[in-house]
């Protein structure tokens, strides 16, 4: 029986997948995707590459065929899209005889979030535990490689902008959670039916990130508190789909009343050690 990892040609799978080989080798892990052709440097390493869809269960069944462990990591579209996708993923996993689910979810997942997506993960958790399948339910904080996108026009102007006030957000480097998801998926039975909030080793506000790019530049950086209209404009210049505008600006209202502020000391539990501060994670990916 093998581990199975979804979506591993994405930025999380493919790091859960480079972890996880520290821990089994290659023949008893199995990844599914979209396009297999994408995953050819998987497959040279002796993985078991399998086409898989969360749009089409009977795909994702046969997906899910001689596997006990299978991480789902939730895909990227609307939220009746994603709720309909990982219940079909659910479905599929029981149906091939998946004994054991980890779920990627979300900090505080809440019907009623202002960040809109965080319904979505509510509705998988509840379903994966209605499905009578041992799981694991990994609530990641948000990732801290999302603020890089905002580095090159910080350093090129000097401003750091974001709507996001004093508001502080427990970043956490996207590698520390694929580490996390590895070492549960490498011994699933000591986290069975366990839920794990997995943040950053503290709550950052964006005036603090905006001197770590200034520490790690050299470069006189300042936050600038970006009114809600303006920060909507700029999410639609770059052509982003409207709910993905629509989750990204809900963050930033839900950490303002404190949604994601608060520290959990489980990563560390998992990992051996604590998670990269943001501090360190921009210093390094900012050095030369």
């Amino acid at each position: 029986m093998k581990t199975l990892i979804t979506g591993a040609t994405g930025q999380l799978g493919n790091l859960v997948v480079t972890h996880l080989l520290n821990h089994l080798p290659a023949r008893d892990i199995a990844v599914s995707v979209r396009t297999p052709a994408k995953a050819a440097d998987l497959a040279a390493k002796g993985i078991d590459v399998r086409h898989g869809n969360f749009d089409e269960l009977a795909l994702m069944t046969d997906a899910f065929k001689d596997v006990e462990t299978a991480l789902i990591i939730s895909g990227e579209a609307d939220n009746a899209t994603r709720i309909a996708q990982h219940r079909i993923a659910v479905d599929a996993a029981k149906a091939a005889g998946v004994k054991h689910l980890v779920y990627t979810s979300i900090i505080d997942p809440r019907v009623d979030a202002d960040f809109t997506y965080s319904a979505i993960h509510l509705d998988t958790e509840n379903y994966i535990k209605e499905s009578g399948l041992d799981y694991t339910l990994l609530r990641n904080s948000f990732y801290a490689d999302l603020l890089l996108a905002g580095v090159p026009h910080a350093l090129e102007t000097g401003n750091f902008g974001a709507p996001a006030g004093d508001a502080k957000i427990t970043y956490i480097p996207r590698n520390d959670l694929a580490e996390a998801a590895a070492a549960v998926l490498a011994n699933p039975h000591a986290h069975t039916n366990k839920t794990y909030d997995l943040t950053g080793n503290a709550a950052v506000t964006h005036t603090e990130i905006a001197s770590y790019i200034a520490a790690a530049s050299g470069k006189q950086v300042t936050f600038v508190d970006l009114p809600a209209e303006v920060h909507l404009d700029i999410l639609n210049s770059f052509g982003l789909p409207d709910h993905l505008i629509e989750a990204l600006a809900g963050l930033y209202v839900g950490a303002k009343k404190g949604d994601y502020e608060k520290v959990s000391p489980d990563i560390a539990k998992l990992l051996g050690r604590p998670a990269q501060s943001v501090e360190a994670f921009i210093k390094n990916a900012l050095a030369p």
